[in-house]
């Protein structure tokens, strides 16, 4: 049972390491969120400027809802580790009282009289 134990307590250790990690994940995105440029930052004399925003404001985009996503499966990640080490819990509980309810012991003087089959 100590076995189970372990591995549940490593699967919590990771867990919580996936919530910091989310929360260091949510300061770049933030600070990303932030970066937005207007069309007249790629303007220089010519027509280009246009699709040079758009191709900024689409990576910008990209950027920012792919660290968006980091913080919301990064949290998602944590909190199945903890299902599956709340899981393992209850099915060693499950399986201890089974075996109880399975074999329990003789008493030690029925035993050494031989009145146990």
């Amino acid at each position: 049972m100590s076995e189970v134990s372990v591995i549940t307590e490593a699967l919590r250790n990771e867990g919580r390491k996936w919530f910091r990690l989310a929360d260091q994940m949510d300061v770049p995105r933030a600070a990303a969120e932030g970066l937005t440029l207007e069309l007249s930052a790629f303007f220089i004399g010519d027509l280009n400027a246009v699709p040079h925003s758009q191709a900024y404001n689409d990576f910008h985009a990209f950027l920012v809802n792919v660290l968006r996503g980091a913080v919301v499966e990064f949290k998602q990640v944590a909190v199945a580790l903890a299902r599956i080490a709340d899981a393992y819990d209850e099915a060693d509980k499950v399986v201890a009282l089974n075996l109880n309810e399975i074999w329990t012991p003789p008493p030690p003087y029925e035993a050494a009289q031989g009145r146990i089959s």
